[in-house]
């Protein structure tokens, strides 16, 4: 594609000729006559190491806001950062390019951009970039992406092609460099559902920038292919550039690697505590490395012992330095360690932190080192998750602990023979969190044989979100349906006409019915349809067009008048419950602090339910703090505000949290706001006052799985029926009990302590230590096998029966298929699960709570 890209008319006419280079083949665009090399490594080395061709050394903060100030004055408008955490989007959960700030709903023109033309620095994590941080010179954990945009639109031309190569060389003009220097290679560009050409900029051997002309959307059929995806052209037509912030920090300080221009401060802080001199071979190695033909391996061959080690301590300060920047920035951004999605590409770079920190003896603590990272870049973070970080790393940090604790007896458990696997290796990684360079280190300790090649691991691949497949069988079949309960949700009767039938299902112009949608249920009720009575059990929207499922369509002919009844008991309580949704969100975020984020929720009749990431369980105090809050705001009697908003103004007022529930398609966002205490994009029905919710009542938090709590609720009359019940068994259980309650319980609880010992004794019971923890194991019938190990999930503990085995796991350090895999490899038994739960087949006769106690024992010793 590149070679027959159209040529750049700004560069043509201001003396740039275009060439081949001679080492690679690349097209190129240069005005030096001389040039006969693309300017990229490895067909030309890093020169500019020892050797800045800016006029002057710019640290990071200097370079971002020259970068800024320098197209601001040209009439881009400065676009604050957006979270690297991409909240507003269905396909990915991390930022890796600016231009995912605007993808897919500014980019297809359904949103208007914020300025236009715009600038903006945005930090951006690219996880395929994170195994080489500390190696290479160059990569890094995070960095800063400064995009220079421009949205054409038809009808509306800002710039294109011309205009962006030449602010290109004018901003590298004004940073100092000589035009001689720059040059521009072609190069095909595709990511986050778009495509174009794009011309990459070169100086003295590094990218500095990348000038994407995005003219192109992915689409099934489209006629043109990039990387095995295809795209068609659009309409619309995006300049997207893309300058590095810390490339461009490094060209002008001319360091041997990018993280003594970044860092200078703590990596010569680290150095010093660790007592490390610089090697003087630095520059030679990362030039080496840079060419990625396999040079770096033999200049590594030729260094001694000594050189090898000194290089291998810079490399884990440089890790050390660079990642707790990346540490910092996720948890400024609200994000909560996991062990899935965004989640766990933070709470890997906290482990591979702490790796470099214990391996190079740096007493420092993490915490100290997010501290000072906090420090230099608080202008750009929120300040207001200070508490929060600082109880996540500590936590993190107990648990990563506890598990080198058993890390060796880990390595040996997947080893065999004096050797492991590549797939153990990535059991290791992927489901127990011990880093691939743990393993390596630990398996040379121990002598046992490392593969040569790994399984690739989901951890550090580019992590995005599955795709939602969506059939659009009704577009273009019916107009869009008018959602007549937005104009006044309140209103439960209404007369529409019958438009189209889809089976039993029935279509009309417009309804007060709501449809399934944002974990809220659908309305139920009755259709009048020429005297016919059809109940509706079920409404759905499908490609904008509401469907009302009734449980008998025959005789409904199109064009009939109809008059529907809404339920209206039902649709009642699902307004009480979808309010108090928002209300014990926000009630939520005031207690355990702003790095709750909504991770879903489904409204019901009687008890809903909320799921939140927080990174530890919820106390009884913090329980009864939250409800308390959210009948303090029910009290309040506050009005809720419901309005469609163009989105772009949303965002500006309300920033990210408006996408608790979801993300919307179009520019409209409707807007539900209880002010000063929740504004959320929703689609949902709610009443207009808080206190018309009436009372809410929180009936248990369990954590479902790691760095997610759920929160079962009730609310409006439910709550209070669900009160009720409880207050009339507590009044019956007082009754049953007499008259001192707490005596009699004592008694009782004796007697179920003795009939357990007893039920242990006749089935079979054990305990095996694991460190500081207790795992029970039964041995019963296959009929009580189930409700035993359901009575687990708040403890831990095996179960087994004489068919299948039942293991579950309340430890975060303690995996349930970690034990599964303990008793596969001694051919007990065959299954699977995750961290919290497993189960399977009993593979071995006769297999006795001795067999167990002993496999278990071993493994942990």
């Amino acid at each position: 594609m590149s070679g027959q890209e159209e040529a750049i008319g700004y560069l043509r006419d201001n003396g740039y000729e275009r060439k081949s280079c001679t080492k690679c083949g690349k097209v190129f665009w240069t005005i030096d006559p001389k040039r006969q090399t693309c300017g990229e490594i490895p067909c030309d080395p890093y020169s500019f190491i020892g050797n800045p061709p800016t006029r002057k050394k710019y640290s990071l903060e200097e370079m971002r806001e020259d970068f800024l100030s320098f197209f601001e004055k040209l009439g881009h408008k400065r676009v604050n950062r957006y979270p690297i955490v991409a909240r507003w989007r269905e396909d990915v959960y991390l930022v890796n390019a600016s231009i995912y700030d605007f993808q897919p709903h500014v980019t297809s023109g359904n949103v208007p951009p914020p300025g236009n033309p715009l600038v903006i620095s945005q930090p951006c994590i690219r996880t395929v970039d994170l195994d080489n941080v500390g190696k290479t010179g160059r990569h890094t954990s995070v960095f800063e992406m400064g995009g220079a945009k421009a949205f054409n639109f038809p009808g509306k031309e800002v710039y294109w092609k011309d205009r962006t190569v030449e602010l290109a060389l004018q901003f590298l003009e004004h940073l100092g460099v000589n035009k001689l220097e720059i040059v521009f290679t072609e190069k095909p560009w595709a990511g986050g559902g778009n495509a174009g050409s794009s011309m990459e900029v070169m100086v003295r051997g590094l990218e500095v920038a990348t000038l994407v002309f995005m003219d192109m959307v992915e689409v099934p059929d489209g006629d043109v292919e990039i990387d095995g995806i295809k795209y068609r052209k659009m309409e619309n037509r995006i300049v997207d550039t893309g300058y590095g912030i810390e490339r461009l920090t490094w060209l002008s300080q001319g360091t041997d690697t990018v993280f003594e221009a970044l860092y200078p401060e703590m990596v010569g802080n680290l150095m010093r505590e660790i007592e490390l001199e610089r090697p003087n071979f630095l520059r030679e190695f990362i030039n080496a490395y840079a060419a990625e033909d396999g040079s770096e391996v033999s200049f590594l061959k030729s260094l001694d012992d000594t050189s090898r080690t000194s290089l291998d301590r810079l490399s884990n300060i440089y890790i050390l330095a660079d990642h707790t920047r990346a540490i910092t920035i996720l948890l400024y951004d609200g994000l909560v360690p996991s062990n899935s999605k965004a989640g766990y590409v933070l709470r890997m770079m906290i482990r591979r932190a702490l790796l470099a920190r214990k391996k190079i003896g740096i007493q420092t603590e993490l915490w100290d080192l997010i501290e000072s990272q906090k420090d230099r870049f608080k202008d750009i973070l929120d300040l207001r998750l200070e508490s929060s970080a600082r109880e996540i790393v500590k936590l993190e940090v107990e648990r990563f602990d506890e598990l080198l604790g058993r890390g060796d007896s880990l390595v040996k458990k997947y080893s065999k023979d004096g050797e492991i696997g590549p797939e153990q290796v990535l059991l290791l990684f992927e489901s127990n969190g011990l880093p691939i360079e743990y393993v390596r280190e630990r398996c040379e300790a121990m002598g046992i044989k490392f593969p040569e090649k790994l399984v690739k691991t989901k951890g550090f691949n580019n992590i995005r979100r599955e795709p939602k497949k969506k059939e659009e069988v009704l577009k273009n079949k019916y107009p869009e349906t008018e959602k007549s309960y937005y104009v006044d949700e309140r209103i439960l009767e209404f007369n529409s006409k019958v438009i189209g039938i889809e089976g039993n299902s029935v279509v009309l112009e417009n309804t007060y019915f709501y449809p399934e949608g944002g974990g809220q249920p659908s309305d139920h009720g009755i259709l009048m349809i020429s005297g016919k009575k059809a109940t509706v059990k079920d409404v759905k929207l499908v490609d904008n067009v509401i469907i009302h499922e009734v449980e008998d369509s025959d005789g409904i002919r199109v064009g009939e008048n109809a008059h529907g009844m809404v339920g209206k008991d039902r649709r009642k309580r699902l307004m009480q419950s979808h309010t108090a949704t928002h209300i014990i969100l926000s009630s939520i975020r005031d207690v355990l602090g702003p790095h709750i984020w909504q991770a879903g929720a489904q409204k019901d009749e009687r008890v809903s339910r909320l799921d939140v990431t927080h990174f530890k369980d919820i106390s009884k105090e913090e329980i009864a703090s939250i409800e308390e809050r959210a009948n303090e705001i029910i009290r309040m009697n506050l009005p809720l505000h419901k309005e469609f908003v163009n989105r772009d103004l949303a965002e500006i007022n309300f920033g990210f949290t408006l996408y608790q529930g979801g993300i919307p398609a179009g520019n409209k966002l409707r807007l539900v706001e209880i002010p000063g205490i929740d504004a959320e994009g929703c689609g949902g029905t709610h009443l207009d006052y808080t206190g018309e919710v009436g009372f809410i009542k929180i009936v248990r938090v369990e954590r479902v799985q790691d760095g997610i709590m759920r929160f079962h609720f009730a609310s409006g009359r439910s709550a209070v029926e669900y009160s009720n019940s409880q207050s009339n068994n507590l009044m019956e259980i007082r009754e049953r009990l007499g008259e001192d309650p707490m005596k009699t319980f004592e008694s009782m609880s004796r007697t179920l302590e003795e009939t357990r010992k007893a039920i242990e004794s006749g089935f079979g019971y054990a305990e095996v230590k694991l460190g500081e923890r207790k795992l029970k194991i039964f041995d019963v019938h296959e009929s009580i096998a189930e409700s035993i190990s359901r009575s687990l999930a708040a403890s831990s503990g095996v179960v087994i029966s004489r068919e299948k085995i039942r293991i579950a796991s309340s430890y975060q350090d303690v995996s349930a298929l970690d034990i599964m895999h303990i008793l596969e490899e001694r051919g007990f038994v065959k299954g699977g699960g995750n961290l919290n739960y497993a189960q399977g087949k009993v593979l071995k006769q006769n297999l006795s709570l001795e067999d167990l106690v002993e496999a278990i024992s071993n493994s942990s010793s």
